[in-house]
């Protein structure tokens, strides 16, 4: 079309066509933006809210944790003093017998409760694998309260019951829960994120 053939008497006909989101752009100027894909992070937000939100996941994945650590305590104590001195005295006489049983029970409940609540979605396809990084975590958190144990003995020089206890139940526990918290997060759940 050349100008002679243009319709006359309109100024807005003149004028190419504005795009359909300029109106919408004047009103908000955020509408005009691409907006993400869902399920992706919006790479423009604010760093404190993506700090805040790590925080809180991380809080509650320790909580979490902490709760099925606390339960799966309370498995291992009650099975081993039922074993021991239980109506039935199954193990009476045997500690180890009734230790390594109490321990491995609590273990398995421990993997079964962390897998199906504190790291769900997160879990691998192949829970063999996982069972058995799972089971050598528990051994190293057991290696590192014995070794407190013997740190305590043989480079400390002490022996007595309460020195005992701080250094299996307080110093032990601590270095082996948060070796075990980073050890599942890190290595042991480490499967895909499912909806």
């Amino acid at each position: 079309m050349n100008d002679e053939q243009r319709p006359r008497g309109s100024a807005a006909a003149l004028e190419p066509a504005a795009p359909a989101l300029e109106s919408v752009a004047l009103a908000d100027p955020l509408a005009s933006r691409p907006q993400p894909a869902p399920g992706h992070v919006n790479e423009g937000a604010a760093p404190a809210s993506s700090i805040a939100q790590r925080a809180l996941a991380w809080t509650r994945e320790f909580i979490q944790f902490g709760l099925v650590g606390a339960t799966a305590f309370i498995v291992d104590m009650g099975l081993f003093n039922l074993l021991q001195h239980g109506p039935l005295g199954v193990l009476a006489g045997h500690p180890n017998a009734a230790q390594f049983i109490a321990a491995a029970t609590a273990t398995l409940y421990s993997w079964i409760a962390n897998r199906l609540w504190t790291y769900r979605g997160r879990t691998q396809d192949n829970a063999t694998r996982e069972a058995i990084l799972f089971f050598v975590a528990n051994i190293c958190g057991i290696a590192i309260s014995q070794f407190c144990l013997l740190f305590t003995h043989d480079i400390l020089g002490l022996t007595s019951a309460l020195a005992d206890n701080i250094a299996v139940y307080v110093v032990g526990f601590v270095l082996g829960t948060a070796f075990r918290f980073f050890f599942y997060h890190y290595v042991v759940f480490t499967g895909r994120t499912r909806a």
